[in-house]
């Protein structure tokens, strides 16, 4: 008997969503969308009361998750979805050097369940395609590709850290084709000179992980508690070290796949320049703070002088800006762009 069928029919009723697939999969339940209704087929007895309730309470969020999924294996290999409902003007997202879709999940849902996003999987992401060394390349293929799957705009184009040079390009190639692009939202974005200003770069880091250390020990309740933390940090460093200095490079081919792909874009991000732009362009970054960081935000200023500066909370950082719990703060700033925008 499986632990879901030992429920009890309150505890069936709260059961999260990724449970109920769960549970249906293992009971060989098989549902599927036909226009607006959803269809299920069970084998005999399997599908008791509790279960018939919870896929009626969940029409809706199945249905929505089927037409997604569906919509997953047709559209360009670039787009990911990671919320394809509602009328606002859709975001179309590159991420950092690290190419991972992924990281706007929590962002997106605290925009809302009325605001389509779309994460930009790079090339090589995948560990099947060869990653691009150029940024005016790695744009142009999602140019192409945000175009078949919306032909017509207006888009809103995003970038995240050093992904943001690549939004910024990609805004760039749309527009001269015409096509409207409605702003372009880079969130902590790094300048491409900073990485050839090693001094900067490595204050820059040096800061982000002492914020990043005194964020992950504010919520702890004393000052002993804040020093184990330290010191486990210290050795979990320390074994690393000792680990990368004695074991063989790792083989596993996804690793290698992502290594790859982040020293090329890195290198990408290195050579491109940035070039003049008329559009509107909102700045958004963890804090005020961070406008004197290495990341060198001020320098968007040279191609971008009409550029808007949104600054979250004093105690956010540029690593965790797009996750919880610094998320929330992060949307609500985008809000106010886009609302000043529809003013």
């Amino acid at each position: 008997m499986s632990a879901s069928s030992m429920k009890s029919p309150m505890s069936a009723q709260v059961m999260q969503f990724s449970e109920l697939l769960a549970d249906l999969a293992v009971k060989d339940i098989k549902v599927w969308v036909e226009g607006d209704r959803l269809r299920c087929n069970a084998p005999a007895g399997a599908l008791t009361a509790e279960l018939r309730d919870q896929l009626q309470g969940r029409r809706g969020e199945i249905i929505a998750f089927l037409n997604m999924a569906t919509a997953a294996t047709t559209q360009p290999p670039a787009i990911v979805p990671l919320q394809s409902r509602g009328t606002r003007t859709p975001i179309y997202a590159v991420p950092g050097h690290v190419g991972a879709p992924s990281s706007f999940l929590d962002l997106s849902k605290n925009l809302g369940g009325d605001q389509p996003f779309y994460a930009l999987q790079p090339p090589g992401f995948d560990g099947q395609s060869e990653p691009m060394d150029r940024v005016e390349d790695i744009a142009e293929y999602f140019a192409r590709q945000i175009v078949e799957y919306q032909p017509a705009g207006p888009y809103i184009i995003a970038g995240y850290c050093s992904g943001a040079s690549t939004a910024f390009e990609l805004a760039q190639i749309l527009g001269q084709r015409k096509s409207e692009v409605a702003c372009v939202a880079l969130f902590g974005p790094l300048h491409p000179t900073t990485y050839g200003e090693w001094p900067r770069r490595l204050y820059f880091v040096a800061r982000a992980k002492a914020e990043s250390f005194l964020h992950a020990t504010a919520k702890l309740p004393t000052f002993s508690a804040r020093l184990r933390y330290f010191g486990s940090r210290l050795r979990e460093h320390f074994h690393a070290l000792v680990r990368g200095s004695k074991e063989p490079v790792a083989t596993d081919p996804v690793l290698a796949s992502r290594a790859l792909l982040k020293s090329t874009a890195i290198a990408a991000f290195q050579r491109y320049t940035p070039t003049p732009y008329s559009g509107r362009v909102c700045i958004i970054l963890p804090n005020k703070a961070w406008l004197r960081s290495g990341a060198a935000p001020h320098r968007w200023l040279r191609v971008v002088p009409h550029a808007e500066f949104y600054f979250g909370p004093d105690d956010c950082n540029e690593a965790s800006m797009l996750m919880e719990p610094d998320a929330p703060a992060i949307a609500d700033l985008y809000r106010q762009a886009t609302q000043k925008q529809n003013d």
